[in-house]
């Protein structure tokens, strides 16, 4: 089924909040894409980390409107929603679990890394990695990789 771009985005792109669930933790906007985009990409998801009520207001205010698109079929994240939550973020590392907050939504492990880490790729906010899961365990195996790369940093398990 073909998906029209011209209507607002929370029509076609389905999202739900993975709340920050202990001080310090950002809350996670993730939207489940459309097949073709999915394909595309190759991911199922896009999400957003949300540190604030302001970047909360601007993102469900981006979700609202039409995606860009500088050329047809060529959505353009950066300049709508993703502007809404972009600006760097400084904080502590931590390793983080996010528990689905409705059924069939992923698990997710958020990793905040330091500042004078080299580079890596999907970094969001110059310090956010974000992973989805389909179960449990394989969330846990990934906190259990990720461990030893930051081996001073908190691992945070939501409660449940």
């Amino acid at each position: 089924m073909p998906v029209d771009f011209s209507r607002p985005m929370h029509q076609w792109l389905p999202t739900l909040t993975y709340a920050g669930f202990q001080p310090g933790l950002p809350d996670l906007v993730l939207g489940r894409l459309p097949e073709p985009v999915s394909i595309a990409v190759g991911r199922a998801y896009k999400g957003w980390i949300v540190e604030s009520e302001a970047e909360r207001a601007a993102l469900a205010d981006a979700l609202d409107r039409p995606i860009p698109q500088p050329e047809p079929g060529r959505l353009h994240f950066k300049s709508g929603p993703d502007a809404a939550c972009a600006a760097p973020s400084e904080g502590p590392c931590f390793l983080a679990l996010y528990t689905p907050p409705s059924e069939g939504w992923p698990f997710l492990v958020l990793s905040a890394w330091p500042a004078d880490r080299a580079r890596r790729t999907r970094i969001q906010r110059d310090r956010y990695i974000w992973e989805t899961f389909a179960q449990k365990a394989a969330a846990l195996a990934e906190l259990e990789r990720l461990s030893p790369l930051l081996p001073d940093a908190p691992v945070l398990r939501q409660p449940g």
